[in-house]
């Protein structure tokens, strides 16, 4: 990817951690002008849910300092805190010699410095709903999760002498995570287009796809819409 060429148009990001504290991920995705895409993520043994969200601004801030930015980025992300804490809590704690309103220490502190020193002129965060089928908040939420669970972390492993048994191959852990999007995005009734339902369901346009018709995948029945949308639902002969 030519850095000095390609103009970073808009980015999301998403923390996960499983205790809280616990063991956490982060994941961020950068889009590009030209269709590109640049996904980045990390593992953390021993953290918070909140310093995963930081951690994933940190360092999508860090890698959007490596490319040309356009005029009103936005940085989406469903995290209140980092929003806040960004937009507004920050000019008051720099004030008060990084304290809060009522004279206590800044939590994260170290994590608050650095997004303060990667500012971009250019970047402004914009609250998304998780959960709530937004493509990109999807993606970073998985890549978070996956992380969390033990994806892409073998140095770590190595490092902090992690139990490797905890730890399922990668086919799996990306099957559960693939399985489990489906399985919220048929509660929820969402509709997708045809490229969006192959990149959810990882797979190529088959027949069915191309001629418009009716398919099972796994558990689930993937039907057309007279929108030329599609719609999943839970296959309710496989459950009985």
């Amino acid at each position: 990817m030519d850095s000095s060429q390609n103009i970073a148009i808009e980015a999301a990001t998403d923390g996960a951690c499983s205790g809280n504290p616990g063991k956490g991920g982060w994941g961020g995705i950068i889009l590009f002008e030209d269709g590109s895409e640049l996904e980045i993520g990390g593992f953390e043994r021993n953290t918070t849910n909140n310093r995963m969200e930081l951690t994933a601004a940190i360092k999508t801030l860090e890698k959007l300092k490596q490319f040309k930015v356009k005029k009103n980025f936005k940085l989406r992300t469903d995290s209140k805190y980092l929003i806040d804490g960004y937009s507004n809590w920050i000019n008051n704690w720099k004030k008060n010699g990084w304290k809060t309103s009522t004279g206590k220490p800044v939590q994260n502190l170290d994590l608050w410095q650095k997004i303060d020193g990667l500012r971009i002129n250019e970047v402004r965060m914009e609250f998304v709903k998780g959960h709530s089928g937004d493509e990109y908040n999807e993606r970073v939420d998985l890549i978070a999760t996956n992380y969390s669970k033990g994806i892409n972390k073998s140095e770590k492993i190595k490092q902090e002498n992690i139990d490797q048994s905890d730890i399922a191959p990668l086919e799996i852990i990306n099957l559960y995570s693939r399985i489990e999007l489906v399985s919220k995005f048929a509660q929820k009734g969402f509709l997708l287009t045809t490229s969006e339902l192959c990149n959810l369901l990882s797979i190529e346009e088959n027949k069915y796809i191309k001629e418009i018709r009716e398919f099972n995948w796994r558990n689930w029945i993937i039907k057309p819409t007279s929108k030329k949308l599609w719609l999943i639902q839970e296959n309710n002969q496989n459950s009985q």
